[in-house]
């Protein structure tokens, strides 16, 4: 039974990481997500459905357009894949059950919300906002707290606010954009506002980390990848997190 689950979490995740693509492609151009039926970006020919078989397709064509032999970008399996592995491993963590679903959903668009800063340092506020509405409701149904979820996130996005004004007067510029406060509020949904703390703290790291080592003080990076790093890093351990907090934090 529990291979059967691991499975469907698999399957499911897998799939839902192909319509990721169609996301991430699709909404930084503000284009509909449903329709036209997906194309060849290089012949527009389009697709059949056995070309839209996730992974599997791009294996069996080699990872070039069936029609015009143009590359496909290896992007696309990578999505649908990582998808794939965070769904079991959501699974392993919550079980199956509604609010691992909502968790989830919420974790893979936090992926795509992060895939699109990377390329585009921009996000989509509706993707942000649907994000956020799974999360509230897969916390909510984790934690039977409806205050302290919704409390959770709207303490966290205060939070947030405050701290990208102090940056920005420091700084003289905007260094946190408006959709990190949103994502940020997705945080506090699926962690609580004290394990989202530490990930914020953990983003902080990660993002300082790179800098130093890849680029220039004043290079912008985006900063949504590094907040959802945190973000799993306190989702996937966060009794390690935990216990650390109230024996050597909030103990003392």
């Amino acid at each position: 039974m529990e291979f059967i689950f691991v499975f469907i979490s698999f399957i499911f995740a897998l799939c839902f990481g192909s319509f990721l693509n169609v996301i991430i492609v699709r909404m930084p151009q503000d284009k509909s997500i449903v329709l036209p039926s997906s194309a060849c970006m290089s012949c527009e020919n389009k697709l059949k459905f056995y070309h839209n078989i996730p992974l599997l397709s791009y294996l069996f064509l080699g990872g070039k357009c069936g029609f015009c032999g143009a590359k496909i970008s290896i992007l696309y399996p990578i999505v649908e894949l990582i998808s794939a592995i965070f769904g079991v491993f959501i699974y392993l963590k919550f079980g199956f059950s509604f609010e691992a679903l909502f968790i989830g959903i919420s974790v893979l668009l936090l992926l795509a919300l992060s895939i699109i800063d990377l390329k585009f340092k921009a996000v989509p506020d509706s993707l942000n906002f649907w994000a956020l509405i799974f999360a509230l409701i897969g916390g909510i149904l984790l934690h039977r707290d409806f205050i302290f979820i919704v409390g959770s996130s709207f303490a966290m996005a205060g939070f947030f606010t405050l701290l990208r004004f102090a940056f920005q007067s420091l700084a003289k510029k905007e260094v946190l954009g408006e959709g990190d406060i949103i994502v940020v509020a997705t945080m506090g949904a699926l962690l609580g506002y004290k394990l989202a703390l530490i990930a914020i703290f953990i983003s902080a790291v990660f993002s300082l980390i790179i800098l130093l080592a890849f680029f220039k003080k004043d290079y912008a990076i985006p900063y949504i990848p590094f907040l959802f790093a945190g973000m799993l890093t306190c989702l996937f351990f966060d009794s390690f997190f935990l216990n650390f907090l109230n024996s050597y934090i909030l103990g003392i």
